[in-house]
């Protein structure tokens, strides 16, 4: 493991102690440095600020493992995943993402619309859809799987992970079908 990731992860660690102690907003970069033993500078050398630092704990403790060889096939166990390295975390999910969510959230629409837009497009096998439908149908689940995964964190994740992310295999299974009956109703009408 190299140097500058050592520091990183000393770092992501000091935050994760201090947030178990004072909400995130209270955190400064001394406390940072101070209980990881370094310097301002060298807390600056890796990080443009603390939320940058969120990002990168985010990132790579969560969204890496996420979008690593996910597919329509395996993504509800991806989000299982997901869902289950937020609840061995859950002081530190719970306490950054009620602070300010926009860090967790982004990085998890762009990922659950960019799945869904490839799912469309590969059940979309006679190109009925247009790009603006398929747009908005990926944003609309991907806002949807955004909005419930801030819910069971806004509820201190007391549904089990592996109910919500039943649950969204069972809602996908469920909107295919619909999809697909509207379209064998769409094709039967203009026959």
């Amino acid at each position: 493991m190299s140097e500058s990731l050592i520091t990183k992860k000393a770092i992501a660690t000091a935050l994760k102690s201090l947030i178990l102690e004072k909400p995130f907003d209270k955190i400064s970069i001394a406390d940072l440095t101070k209980a990881c033993g370094l310097n301002r500078q060298t807390f600056y050398y890796h990080f443009q600020d603390k939320y940058e630092l969120l990002t990168w704990i985010y990132y790579t403790e969560g969204f890496a493992f996420v979008v690593e060889d996910i597919t329509f096939e395996n993504w509800d166990q991806k989000i299982l995943l997901l869902l289950n390295i937020m609840k061995k975390d859950q002081t530190f999910y719970c306490h950054t993402i009620k602070h300010d969510s926009r860090y967790f959230m982004d990085y998890l629409l762009e990922i659950t619309a960019t799945l869904f837009t490839e799912a469309i497009n590969a059940l979309d096998t006679q190109h009925k859809v247009q790009a603006q439908q398929k747009q908005f149908f990926s944003e609309f689940y991907a806002y949807g799987i955004c909005g419930v995964i801030l819910s069971w964190v806004q509820s201190n994740m007391k549904q089990p992970p592996e109910e919500v992310a039943k649950n969204f295999k069972k809602l996908a299974r469920h909107s295919e079908q619909l999809g697909y009956n509207f379209y064998i109703k769409e094709h039967e009408r203009l026959l």
